[in-house]
């Protein structure tokens, strides 16, 4: 499948008018040699442009639209990775959160930020936007690949006294009980806006969930609130194990009932350090692909009850040569401990996608102001980098290398839009009586357009 045939799928969703801008749009980010900026974009493809009705103005005016049917458009792109997206039976959704900064004032959704990925010499906060975005892990052409579906902007909860409302038949009743204040200010969290993309995520494919996220996600709220829609396919969680965190045996079933309840939690185990020590001896050492390399792994497994997630979990200790461990904890009991280990190691394909998606694709170039314009360049910059997995997926082969290493032999994001600007630059966009001076000149002005790519 062609890279165009994609766009023109995806954009059938966009009034017809409207089409040629949002295919500009989505080409300039991923193969224009030009910032990820509407101006950028118009500059490089204004020699196309010449004769028609598509002007500067007209993209800006398309990018602050409010009108875009994104949950339209989802859903083609939806369609278009059902033949992939499966992985051991379930589908595979990565959490994780990004910030970003931004320079100027009345910037709509920026705010204050921790930045945990500060560098020693810099402020630990920054000003910008933090991103909450989950995306779907697939194998792709023996490497994992993470295609961001959805995202929302975080902004600090500033009103802690506003009262809720909530609609019950003709009248609106207002609730002062803590529970359903806790529930609304949650829902504005980083967790709650994470349980309300992957909820999207289950409606949109109606299969069953396995959230790998690390230790920030992996928590009873974002647990509990998956299991509020008994409609919705199950969901269950796979992250990193806190040290601090509390387990217990199963409990027993008693030969004979008693009265009162039954218990939850059996015998408390050790600390999850002096836990760990205690199982390295019966470890067992296996070859696990993790980060993309067959590698010689020693792990531990239990099934217990966790105190925090408040259900039964397998945890699973990766004994390191330093006498280090690494914990892995999840929700899904039928997990096996290699499966476990190697979708853990995936998820820094999400850590990875955030650099292409900011530096690559161009979401950090967006000088937006308006809330539309913001919202809609950065759910155009995640679309661009969708459909350019999935036009990775559809090939054949894969793409080649352009820059081989030492360190891995696997394609990267780059070649695949290599891979698209080598094909647009080979499509024919002039007829066949045209005469030869005109046909030197128009392969001239796309080879400038398309050479720079990637």
């Amino acid at each position: 499948m062609k890279f165009q045939d994609l766009l023109d799928n995806v954009g059938e969703a966009i009034p017809a008018y409207r089409g040629p801008i949002f295919s500009t749009i989505v080409t300039g980010l991923l193969v224009g040699n030009c910032a990820g900026t509407v101006a950028g974009i118009f500059r490089h493809f204004a020699c196309l442009f010449v004769g028609t009705a598509i002007t500067r103005k007209r993209l800006y005016t398309f990018l602050n639209s409010g009108l875009i049917r994104w949950a339209l458009m989802w859903e083609r792109v939806a369609e278009l990775l059902r033949p992939h997206m499966l992985v051991d039976g379930r589908l595979l959704v990565v959490l994780d959160d990004t910030t970003y900064g931004k320079s100027g004032r009345q910037i709509s959704g920026c705010d204050v930020h921790f930045d945990h990925s500060s560098k020693p010499n810099t402020s630990r906060w920054i000003f910008g936007h933090c991103r909450v975005v989950a995306g779907l892990l697939v194998r792709c052409h023996g490497r994992w690949a993470c295609l961001p579906m959805a995202q929302n902007n975080f902004v600090a909860e500033k009103d802690r006294g506003k009262k809720l409302t909530i609609h019950s038949g003709l009248q609106n009743k207002t609730v002062y009980t803590r529970r359903q204040k806790r529930h609304e200010k949650w829902q504005k969290t980083k967790c709650g806006i994470a349980a309300a993309l992957v909820n999207g995520i289950r409606l949109l494919f109606g299969l069953p969930v396995l959230i790998v996220c690390d230790s920030w996600f992996g928590n009873n709220n974002l647990r509990r609130e998956l299991q509020r829609d008994p409609d919705l396919p199950e969901a269950h969680i796979l992250s990193r194990l806190r040290v601090s965190c509390v387990l217990h045996d199963v409990p027993e079933e008693p030969e004979t009932r008693k009265r009162g309840r039954r218990r939850k939690y059996g015998r408390r185990l050790p600390p999850i350090e002096a836990l760990a020590a205690s199982m390295r001896p019966k470890a067992t050492t296996d070859s696990i692909v993790i980060y993309g390399k067959m590698r010689d792994c020693t792990y531990s497994e239990l099934v217990c009850v966790s105190k925090a997630l408040k259900c039964q979990v397998k945890v699973v200790f990766i004994h390191r040569k330093n006498g280090r461990f690494f914990p892995l904890v999840s929700t899904d009991l039928t997990l096996s401990a290699k499966q476990m280990i190697e979708y853990y190691a995936a998820r820094w394909k999400i850590e990875s996608g955030f650099k292409e998606l900011k530096h690559e694709v161009g979401a950090l170039d967006s000088q937006c102001r308006k809330h539309n314009a913001v919202e809609n360049h950065f759910n155009l910059c995640c679309l661009a980098m969708t459909l350019t997995w999935i036009y990775a997926l559809n090939r054949d082969t894969a793409p080649k290398r352009r820059h081989p290493n030492q360190r891995s032999s696997a394609f990267a994001f780059a070649d695949i839009r290599r891979a698209i600007a080598d094909e647009l630059r080979g499509e024919p966009i002039f007829l066949k009586g045209c005469p030869e001076p005109v046909k030197r000149a128009v392969k001239i002005i796309r080879d400038r357009l398309f050479s720079s790519a990637a």
